[in-house]
C-alpha cells in the first residue's frame, strides 16, 4: 500500500516534515518554539488548500452523474464513503490537538479549540508531560495512549481507501503516504512510531506532527478522488506543486548570537523552468524538485556577495525579471579541539574532549589520537573521551566528511601534552602532613588514605602498604602494614604514644589508576 511514485503534494508534505525534523534536533528555545508556530501555520494553510481542491473534485464528480450516470454512479458512491472516512479521521486528530492544549494550558475545551490553528496563543508550548502521557500512556512502546489508537485508525483509513481504488493496477502504483512503520531498531531501546512522533516532545512539536498528518490525510483523499475521477474518463484537476522553504538570516552564527529564519511555502511551476543567472553566469542545473541549483567555491575568506536574476513568465504569459542579492560568509577550514577540563591529557583517566569544525555538523567530524599509546572514542555528537597510557605528547588529526559524501577534508591536527596524574596527599581524617591530631581521633580513624587534592578528574589511589613508626620511651618503634588499615601492631603502639609525641607514616605505597605506584611519607603531631 505504500508503493508507487510520490505525488507533488506528498513531496511537499515530506519537505515540511524535514523542516520539523531539523527543528527537533535543536534545543527547544523560544526561537525554535516560535518556528513551530510558523511551520504549523503553513501546514494549516496547506491543509485548507487541500480541502478546497478536494471540494472541487467532489463537486466535479457529482456533476458527472448528469453526463454519464451509469459510469459515474460507483465513483460518486465511493467518493461519499471517502469523504466520511477522511472527515472522521481529520476530526479525530483535531479533537486530540484540543485535548493536548487543554491538558498543558489548563483551559476549557472551547478555549483550547480556538488555539490549535495558531500555536502563538498556546501558553505552554514547551511543556510535554501531560501531552506525552495522553499520547503514549505509561507503556515504554507508547501503546497505552492516543497515539496507538491514532495509528490503528490511520491503518484502517488507508485500507479503506485502497479498497475503493478502481483497479489492482492503480492500487499498486498509488502511494497514500501516512507511513505507520516503526523506525529501525537501534541498540536495546524500544522505539516505535508512537514514541518517535510523540514521546517527550513539547506540545508545540506534537501539534505540528498532528497537523502534518492531517495534511497527509487530505492529500491521500485527493489522490483517491483523482483516481475515481479518472475511472469515469474525466480530466483530473491539476494541483500546483508546493515546497517548504527556509531562508536563514545568516549563514554563519556565533555562539550567543540570535539565529532567525523565515519559513514559508513556495509555489512551483514544474512545467516551466525559469532562466537564471548568478553574478552574470547562466545557471542550468536543476534538482528533482524543479529548483535551479547554484554552486560556488569561494577562494578567499570573508563576505561573499551573490546577485541572482530570474526570468520567468507571469500569469499573463509575459516575460518578467526578478532580481535578488544575498551574502554568505566564507571561513578557513579550522578544527577546534578543546579538552573539556584541562589543557593536557592525563594518563590513566578519561579526558573529556569537545571537537567542532565551523560550518560542519558534529556527526560529519572524524578524529583520532596519534603519537602516543591511547585512543579517542566518540561519546555523542562532538564529545569524545581521550585515553592515554604512555607518551609525552600526542596529536588529534581532525577531518570532516564532504557534502557530497565522497571522501573527507583535513581540518588540521592540534598537539597536546601528556602528563601523569600528580602524587596524592596522605591524610588522616582529612588532616594533612604536619598537622595535629588527637589520640582519640587517631584511634578512631583506623586507616590512612591518599587523596588527590584540586584535581578535576575522578581518580582514586589505593594504599598497598606502609610503615608506622613512633618514639616510645626513648626508642623508635615501627610496624609494617599491608593495606591501608591499622592492624594490631599499630594499635599496640598507639596505646603507648603520649600527647606531644609525633607519629610517622613512611614508605607509603599508593597505586593510582594509571598503574603507577607512588611512594609517600607523612607525620602527625599528637595533641
Amino acid at each position: 500500500m505504500a508503493g508507487g511514485k510520490e505525488t507533488p503534494r506528498q513531496k511537499m508534505i515530506g519537505m515540511m516534515y524535514l523542516v520539523l525534523t531539523a527543528l527537533l534536533a535543536l534545543n527547544v528555545s523560544k526561537e525554535i518554539l516560535d518556528a513551530f508556530v510558523v511551520v504549523n501555520d503553513g501546514l494549516v494553510k496547506t491543509d485548507k488548500n487541500f480541502s478546497t481542491n478536494n471540494a472541487l473534485l467532489y463537486s466535479s464528480l457529482e456533476a458527472q452523474l448528469a453526463n454519464d450516470p451509469v459510469r459515474a454512479r460507483k465513483a460518486v458512491d465511493d467518493s461519499k464513503k471517502l469523504k466520511k472516512w477522511a472527515t472522521e479521521l481529520h476530526t479525530f486528530i483535531t479533537d486530540i490537538k484540543t485535548e493536548l492544549v487543554v491538558a498543558e494550558d489548563q483551559v476549557t475545551k472551547e478555549i483550547a479549540a480556538s488555539k490549535i490553528d495558531s500555536l502563538s496563543t498556546v501558553q505552554n508550548k514547551d511543556k510535554y508531560d501531560n501531552s506525552t502521557r495522553i499520547m503514549c500512556g505509561e507503556t515504554p512502546d507508547g501503546s497505552g495512549g492516543k497515539a496507538r489508537e491514532l495509528k490503528n485508525k490511520i491503518i484502517e483509513f488507508k485500507k479503506n481507501l485502497m479498497g475503493i481504488l478502481p483497479s489492482e493496477e492503480v492500487r499498486k502504483k498509488t502511494n497514500l503516504g501516512l507511513a505507520t512503520d516503526d523506525p529501525p531498531k537501534k541498540g536495546t531501546g524500544i522505539e516505535t512510531w508512537e514514541t518517535q512522533k510523540f514521546y517527550h516532545l513539547p506540545i508545540a512539536a506534537q501539534v505540528v506532527v498532528l497537523t502534518q498528518l492531517q495534511t497527509e490525510i487530505r492529500n491521500a483523499e485527493g489522490t483517491v478522488l483523482n483516481e475515481l475521477f479518472k475511472s469515469i474518463g474525466a480530466r483530473t484537476i491539476k494541483v500546483d506543486k508546493l515546497a517548504a522553504q527556509m531562508v536563514p538570516s545568516a549563514n554563519v552564527v556565533a555562539i550567543g548570537d540570535e539565529f532567525t529564519a523565515k519559513i514559508f511555502v513556495a509555489a512551483l511551476n514544474t512545467s516551466s523552468i525559469p532562466d537564471v543567472t548568478v553574478n552574470g553566469r547562466v545557471i542550468t542545473e536543476v534538482d528533482e524538485n524543479g529548483f535551479v541549483v547554484f554552486k560556488a567555491r569561494p577562494n578567499a575568506e570573508g563576505e561573499q556577495k551573490v546577485k541572482a536574476s530570474v526570468k520567468f513568465k507571469n500569469a499573463d504569459g509575459v516575460d518578467e525579471v526578478s532580481e535578488k542579492e544575498f551574502t554568505y560568509t566564507a571561513v578557513k577550514p579550522n578544527a577546534v579541539v578543546s579538552p573539556t577540563k584541562m589543557n593536557v591529557f592525563y594518563i590513566g583517566v578519561d579526558n573529556p574532549v569537545s571537537i567542532s569544525v565551523a560550518g560542519s555538523a558534529p556527526d560529519k567530524i572524524e578524529a583520532s589520537l596519534t603519537g602516543a599509546t591511547g585512543s579517542l572514542t566518540r561519546v555523542k555528537g562532538g564529545d569524545f573521551i581521550a585515553k592515554v597510557t604512555a607518551g609525552s605528547k600526542c596529536t588529534i588529526p581532525v577531518s570532516v566528511k564532504k557534502l557530497d559524501g565522497k571522501g573527507t577534508s583535513s581540518m588540521g591536527a592540534p598537539e597536546f601534552r601528556i602528563k601523569r596524574i600528580p602524587d596524592p596527599t596522605p591524610m588522616l581524617l582529612g588532616k594533612r602532613n604536619g598537622e595535629a591530631i588527637s589520640l582519640g581521633e587517631l584511634k578512631s580513624a583506623g586507616y590512612i588514605s591518599a587523596v588527590l587534592e584540586n584535581f578535576d578528574f575522578q581518580a582514586n589511589f589505593s594504599i598497598m602498604s606502609f610503615e608506622f613508626g613512633a618514639n616510645i620511651g626513648g626508642m623508635y618503634k615501627t610496624a609494617q602494614v599491608n593495606g591501608n588499615k591499622f592492624d594490631g601492631a599499630v594499635s599496640a603502639l598507639l596505646n603507648q604514644v603520649k600527647p606531644g609525641a609525633r607519629i610517622f607514616f613512611s614508605d607509603i605505597k599508593a597505586k593510582g589508576p594509571d598503574g603507577s605506584t607512588r611512594t609517600l611519607n607523612a607525620s602527625f603531631k599528637i595533641k
